[in-house]
């Protein structure tokens, strides 16, 4: 593991550890709909984007111990009827890597458990480079894209579903209105035609929200991020909450973001990406 990961990622703990009181006091108790964003499985990076692969599985297993793990369109027509009797959790893939495969997918098909992927389609047809992309003096595995066989394999299980996650993964913020409008309408497109199935579902890239009006245009729902869990009554299709989960969650923090807790540090994290897009 790279040494510098390693210890930011002990650093990270030991921050959310300072304000684990602060964010238990302000958990939400309601039960309601988590929707879980991972990118990579034990590709090796030492990035909080890439998680190892036994981690994952353990988290697989806490989930469906806390939860009841169903497709994210299920769960969003769910919450339509109201609050659930208990939490429902919604597993999650941006980008398209071919670790998912490799790695995610066997522990998904034992466990039974369904997931929905978001493919950058720029990415996967080889035409853009890697969302994440390995910085000087990386590590691990280099980031590779899923093929359409072995998309259109797992789409045959019944276990997973796909959406669209833009064509170059361009923040949303930053385009026009007609760039945008290319980028939903191209993707959703080429899975179309690829996987031969309908898509409706859109994840932002950079989980930035932008141009909530074109996407509405062309799928029936979309998801960012910022927060934990999505209430009966305030969700909007459009804008769906999800849960980041990094590699110095571990199993700890994990159970911690499933008891309704929105850890504070991801404040942080926001206010500096913004900060950071200012300069």
């Amino acid at each position: 593991m790279n040494p510098r990961f390693t210890v930011v990622s002990w650093a990270k703990k030991g921050v959310k550890l300072v304000l684990l009181p602060a964010a238990w006091a302000g958990r939400e108790r309601e039960p309601g709909l988590f929707v879980l964003i991972y990118h990579r499985v034990g590709a090796g990076m030492g990035e909080e984007m890439d998680l190892p692969a036994r981690v994952f599985e353990d988290q697989m297993r806490v989930l469906r111990r806390r939860a009841d793990v169903v497709p994210l369109e299920v769960g969003l027509d769910r919450m339509a009827e109201g609050a659930p009797p208990r939490d429902l959790a919604a597993v999650t893939f941006d980008d398209g890597y071919a670790d998912v495969y490799t790695r995610a997918w066997p522990v998904l098909r034992e466990m039974g458990l369904p997931a929905t992927l978001f493919v950058a389609t720029g990415f996967v047809e080889g035409e853009v480079p890697p969302p994440l992309s390995r910085g000087r003096g990386a590590s691990g595995e280099r980031p590779a894209p899923l093929s359409w066989d072995q998309i259109g394999e797992m789409l045959g299980s019944g276990l997973l579903t796909v959406g669209s996650h833009s064509h170059t993964h361009r923040s949303f913020d930053r385009l026009s209105a007609s760039e945008a409008d290319e980028e939903a309408r191209r993707s959703r497109d080429l899975l179309e035609s690829r996987l031969g199935v309908a898509v409706t579902g859109f994840a932002y890239p950079r989980a930035v929200v932008g141009h909530e009006d074109v996407i509405a245009r062309h799928y029936s729902y979309a998801v960012a991020a910022e927060g934990t869990k999505n209430l009966a009554g305030g969700l909007a299709p459009h804008r769906v909450a999800r849960t980041p989960v990094r590699a110095s969650d571990g199993l700890f923090f994990f159970r911690r973001r499933l008891d309704g807790i929105r850890p504070l540090e991801d404040r942080l994290y926001g206010h500096m990406r913004w900060s950071g897009r200012r300069r």
